[in-house]
């Protein structure tokens, strides 16, 4: 006789962002708030800092804001991502709440919805393609933080990354390809000119690199996957860069404006900007990519600039969140727990 399956909850981990202009130095001060972020900093005097920049930062954040429809879209991506992987389960026994590391619906909501709902095992699904202690790592501190307040201690299984598997590499190529026949189809001057690619994925402190977060590494892994795409299937030349440095402290390097300066000199004319390290659109595609690196890129004689696409609520990002629930020998048994 078969017996019910475990009911398993998977909490989809993001990063958030302001809902509305009101939100931005409020949420910019829980951002910098995280010891994850301001490192080796006391809790005072890291929340008067974190105080400071939300100040300091918010003007211009609300400027920016205002020019992408005045919110983050990530909730609203990240609502339909959920959907297409609860499709994709199709199974009452799993449950997928969203908890966002720095904004509504907090990691403590979707716990105690979890928990309300009867989970006995718990899948943390962080949406970071590469593991850093400042998203994915907080994520998770957040999540037994929360744990511990609500005493709930149900079976955990971490999802730490994911950035060469298979279907996610096959994904971002699906985007690339999409951007090199857009590129194709706009370009009316002479084909003889060839494209660049540039691999661009969100910097990182160098302090906190320094302090063995494996971001850059795996950040490496991703990009060589793509290099090799681009170097025997497509004959064409790429590059990886940084983008969203904050301050004058050094990050990782090369930064995208300084990638987009230097190929502008060797004489480029048409670019192709592949974001690496987000799965939906938000503040740093929207506006930094589609605006803010775009207008640098003119300004500096390239021609065509274009953008590739993010996943957003792509159902091939669905199925590819299902394949690495699979790789868990936990979830797999689970999905299968019949005992006669």
């Amino acid at each position: 006789m078969a017996t019910e399956q475990i009911k398993t909850g998977i909490l989809l981990l993001n990063f958030g962002g302001p809902w509305n202009l009101k939100e931005v130095k409020p949420f910019l001060y829980r951002v910098f708030s995280d010891p994850n972020i301001l490192v080796k900093i006391p809790s005072p005097l890291r929340k008067c800092l974190a105080f400071l920049i939300a100040q300091i930062k918010g003007a211009y954040s609300v400027r920016a804001y205002k020019t992408i429809g005045g919110c983050s879209p990530q909730l609203h991506w990240t609502k339909l991502q959920a959907m297409n992987l609860e499709n994709i389960l199709n199974n009452r026994f799993f449950k997928i709440s969203i908890g966002m590391r720095a904004s509504s619906p907090s990691i403590s909501e979707a716990l105690t919805e979890l928990k309300g709902w009867g989970a006995e095992q718990l899948i943390l699904l962080p949406l970071f393609p590469q593991y850093s202690t400042t998203t994915t790592g907080s994520c998770f501190e957040e999540t037994y933080k929360q744990l511990k307040k609500l005493k709930w201690q149900p079976v955990i299984k971490e999802i730490c990354s994911w950035p060469d598997h298979p279907d996610y590499i096959s994904l971002l190529i699906q985007t690339l390809n999409e951007a090199m026949q857009k590129a194709k189809t706009e370009w009316t001057k002479d084909h003889n000119i060839p494209v660049h690619i540039i691999f661009s994925a969100h910097s990182l402190p160098l302090a906190i690199v320094k302090r063995g977060d494996p971001y850059s590494q795996e950040i490496n892994q991703t990009f060589l996957k793509l290099q090799t795409y681009c170097l025997n299937s497509l004959s064409t030349p790429c590059s990886l860069a940084f983008q969203s440095r904050n301050g004058r402290l050094p990050w990782l390097e090369p930064y995208l404006e300084n990638e987009l300066i230097r190929l502008a000199k060797l004489g480029s004319k048409r670019l192709i900007i592949i974001p690496i390290s987000f799965v939906s659109d938000h503040i740093e595609t929207l506006w930094e990519l589609d605006l803010l690196y775009s207008k640098i890129a003119k300004e500096n004689g390239i021609e065509q600039y274009i953008r590739a696409r993010t996943f957003n609520d792509d159902i091939k990002f669905g199925i590819l969140l299902y394949t690495i629930l699979l790789k868990s020998s936990d979830f797999a048994s689970t999905m299968n727990n019949e005992v006669c």
